[in-house]
């Protein structure tokens, strides 16, 4: 089986509507997904096992909390899409592949683990060094929409 059949079998197709409808059950697209789940689900198979499936776009917003910013979110089924490309291809090529201490989305890893692991570190340079020592904390204002796409495409591939 190729990494692209992996996205649209159906029992990862799912798997990931299970997923992407998390926390978004009472959303009206997600209600409207649901009421014809099989047929939905067999739709998006198909039309990826024929190579026609189109993302259909973002929704674009903003939220003002903690900070403004700009959000851009897929349609249903485009998100159940890329929860099970996130699960069966990309995550398990990705992941051997990152350092141990990236807790970003990934499953076990969350803000205790990166807490955890950062008092580790604390612990460790303060019996090194006592209190000498600096911590940068830093936000790059808008990167992910300053990154150059196509850069980024062509280092991944």
């Amino acid at each position: 089986m190729t990494d692209y059949e992996k996205v649209y079998i159906f029992q990862n197709l799912y798997k990931a509507h299970t997923k992407a409808r998390l926390g978004k059950r009472k959303k009206a697209d997600v209600i409207d997904f649901k009421m014809n789940l099989a047929a939905n689900l067999w739709e998006i198979n198909r039309r990826l096992s024929e190579g026609t499936y189109r993302v259909s776009g973002y929704k674009r917003f903003m939220i003002k909390e903690p900070k403004e910013r700009e959000i851009q979110a897929l349609n249903y089924p485009d998100r159940i899409v890329q929860h099970s490309l996130c699960d069966n291809v990309l995550t398990p090529f990705f992941e051997p592949r990152l350092i141990y201490d990236n807790a970003a989305c990934h499953v076990g890893k969350g803000t205790h683990f990166a807490l955890d692991r950062f008092t580790g570190f604390l612990q460790k340079f303060y019996k090194e060094n006592g209190t000498s020592g600096w911590i940068l904390k830093a936000d790059i204002r808008k990167y992910f929409a300053s990154v150059d796409h196509q850069v980024l495409v062509q280092q991944l591939k």
